[in-house]
């Protein structure tokens, strides 16, 4: 593992990131107080859409099912009573659209084999061309409808049973049948769905042959008027100002029934991810906190009213309807509470043995590069693994316990100097482990560290936190005296409470094997990135790798320096290190790649100074492109003169580092993440080539118009 000095690159941003560590503080400051103790874990569950959250709910609240209960996932009405039926068949809440079944739902099915399905409306919301699809896959299917979606309601009551107790919501909205929808399913008791000012004949006649003791009836006489109120046995209204006092209010009633170890968040400004987590929720007596797009006071503080209680925040659905910042808000309002009591190692082994990824990684041409570990840190699709696994690939494959094995479809953040890289996979409903708290670490805690060297052969080793806090090229790791073997390097680190607190790596310092891991809070601040990159577009051991930026005069007075041992451009270092025009200095080191680079047999790259920039764009702008291309047209003539025979493709590039994200500076695909709170701009300005179609003597010469401004170098 090859950190490279970093000392030189960090240097001009330490004052940019001083500042904004000070402007943050205060922000946070002014935004609230946080809670002295550690918060709680966060574990979101999320897909791109609502049907793809919907299926990452079931996959995690499920490994199999012989039931489950199919809603329209566009509109809320047929679907608010489903979740009593659900939790009565132990059966997950999937979403489908109106004329077809959606990939990622038919999947789900398949994964969890279910064999019968209910549907809840009718054909003007769930097709028959759904119900088909369904058919088709070897499931039974039962559609409960009715001519609008109280009649639907009752059809899914009667379902139930026998009752003696149930809950009563308007039609008008979604947000109290979600609050209540968990308790009612405990309880066995159905949905009744009722509009404002009257009751429909399916439900006087369902009451009729019903009989019912008790009615938990949510809102006020603004949602549910007097006069229908009346008519429901034994009453007990629960009220609130709004939605979100109204889901605080119930949770309040029935808080003796709620089990906290797990409470589920959604947004109260929609209905698709809270509908689908109130099944899960019903199945763990969970309590399910409705939210608004802004912090709430009054759920941060009933958050903190159970902090003794809360293990972990589960949050439904993805980053456009709950941002990590709100959720950092409210996890910071309720501390975490104490540990539960040790796992055996084989407990931990099991449970988190599913989580374990491999990863193989390979070249351009798809030749295998390197073979390691990884692990599932969230259920749609995010996979850690070592940088140093992929650093070099331009593909990838992840190999799950289950034997399936997905294409990383990009690249969502990295960090060379700690080793850790953040992988997308196209999948949903993955079992993904429990982040824990790396600063409550201690010298001498009992660790684990697990990986997975096929995709189906785990390993295990443990061992006690040699130190918290082990500096190795300025990069803080916990090392660890529990052996990691190869092809394990890139799993996890985990602690006697089965929550990963690191990512395994290895490194060789003075001669000594150190067993290390990346803290888990380290991880923690690139999860809510996306740099939406592909392993192809990623720097690369080529022209696309950081070159050497803290060069000095004497790397550019003798080129040789910098060129590859392999191939040395005879007049390059003399004639081609500076090009002076108009006393405009432009420093360049070339460097020469003798592997073939698509059709051409040598790849010639010249990295720019940074510092000379702007010279370069001075010379642009004052239209010295004829001196530019004379320049490179004798470059070219020599390349042919000194290598016969030989194609090649060559580049002048500008490469810096910027402490913040150079874009529209320059374009998307030239600035990638490099770690540690900088990007990296790899700026091709201009190119030169001969591939045997051109004349030698005349070849084809690219110099790409640049932006007016100039950014500032940061070196």
């Amino acid at each position: 593992m090859d950190y490279g000095n970093i000392k030189a690159r960090r240097a001009g941003w330490h004052y940019n990131m001083s500042l904004l560590l000070i402007l943050s503080v205060c922000i946070l400051q002014m935004a609230f107080v946080p809670a002295a103790m550690a918060s709680p874990v966060t574990h979101r569950i999320a897909g791109y859409t609502q049907y793809d959250t919907s299926s990452a709910i079931a996959e995690e609240g499920w490994t199999q099912s012989d039931y489950a209960v199919l809603a329209y996932g566009e509109n809320f009405p047929d679907a608010l009573a489903a979740t009593p039926l659900a939790k009565k068949y132990n059966a997950p809440i999937l979403l489908t659209q109106a004329q077809s079944l959606p990939s990622v739902t038919q999947q789900t099915l398949e994964d969890l084999k279910v064999k019968s399905v209910f549907i809840v409306g009718g054909t003007a919301v769930v097709s028959a061309n759904v119900e088909n699809q369904v058919q088709d896959l070897g499931i039974t299917v039962t559609r409960l409808a009715g001519n609008d979606m109280y009649d639907t309601a009752i059809e899914i009551a009667k379902q139930l049973g026998n009752v003696q107790e149930i809950a009563v919501v308007s039609g008008d909205g979604y947000a109290d049948a979600l609050s209540i929808a968990p308790i009612a399913a405990q309880k066995n008791a159905p949905l009744i769905i009722v509009p404002q000012n009257y009751l429909t004949d399916s439900i006087k006649g369902y009451l009729t042959d019903h009989q019912i003791s008790h009615t938990y009836l949510i809102g006020g006489t603004d949602q549910i008027a007097e006069s229908v109120s009346a008519q429901f046995p034994g009453v007990e209204r629960i009220t609130g100002s709004d939605k979100y006092a109204r889901n605080l209010a119930v949770l309040n009633r029935f808080d003796s029934s709620f089990n906290f170890g797990k409470v589920f968040m959604a947004t109260g400004n929609g209905f698709a991810d809270a509908l689908a987590g109130g099944a899960y929720a019903a199945t763990l007596n969970a309590p399910v906190l409705l939210v608004p797009a802004d912090y709430s006071q009054s759920t941060g503080a009933y958050l903190n009213s159970k902090s003794s209680q809360i293990g972990q925040l589960d949050i439904l659905g993805g980053e456009a309807v709950m941002p990590s910042a709100l959720v950092q808000n409210y996890a910071n309002s309720a501390p975490a509470a104490t540990p539960s009591s040790a796992y055996s190692a084989s407990e931990i082994a099991k449970k988190l043995s599913p989580s374990i990824v491999y990863i193989a990684a390979s070249d351009s041409n798809g030749v295998p590069l390197a073979g390691g570990s990884g692990y599932i840190v969230d259920s749609g699709g995010k996979v850690v693994t070592n940088y140093q696994l992929i650093k070099d690939a331009y593909s990838a494959k992840v190999t799950t316990k289950d034997g399936k094995t997905y294409d990383v479809s990009k690249v969502l953040a990295y960090d060379p100097y700690q080793d850790i890289a953040l992988l997308k996979i196209d999948a949903a409903g993955l079992p993904s482990v429990t982040l824990g708290d790396s600063d409550k670490i201690s010298t001498g805690d009992k660790v684990y560290a697990l990986g997975n060297t096929s995709g189906t052969d785990d390993t295990m080793s443990d061992g006690i936190v040699s130190t918290k806090s082990e500096l190795v090229n300025e990069a803080s790791f916990i090392q660890i005296s529990a052996p990691i073997s190869k092809g394990t390097s890139g799993g996890v680190l985990v602690n006697e409470q089965a929550e990963v607190i690191g990512t395994t790596t290895a490194n060789v310092t003075d001669g000594q094997n150190l067993y290390l891991a990346i803290p888990a809070n380290s991880l923690k601040s690139l999860l809510t990135q996306d740099i939406n990159k592909t392993l192809a577009q990623l720097p690369h051991n080529s022209s696309a790798a950081p070159v050497k930026t803290d060069l000095t005069d004497d790397d550019f007075a003798d080129s040789d320096n910098y060129l590859n041992s392999s191939y040395n451009l005879k007049n390059l270092k003399g004639s081609y290190s500076v090009m002076t025009i108009d006393n405009k200095s432009v420093r360049f080191v070339w460097q020469v790649n003798d592997y073939q680079s698509g059709t051409a047999d040598l790849s010639i790259h010249g990295y720019m100074d940074p510092k000379d920039y702007a010279n370069w764009v001075a010379l642009l702008k004052a239209n010295k492109k004829g001196s530019i291309m004379a320049y490179f047209v004798q470059i070219n003539n020599d390349i042919a003169q000194n290598y016969p025979g030989k194609s090649f493709a060559g580049s002048v590039v500008y490469q810096d580092y910027y402490p913040y994200y150079a874009s529209p500076q320059f374009p998307e695909n030239e600035v990638t993440f490099a770690g540690g709170g900088k990007w990296l701009v790899n700026h091709v300005v201009a190119s030169f080539y001969d591939l045997h179609t051109q004349n030698i003597s005349d070849p084809e010469v690219n110099v790409p118009d640049l932006n007016d401004s100039i950014p500032g170098s940061t070196n």
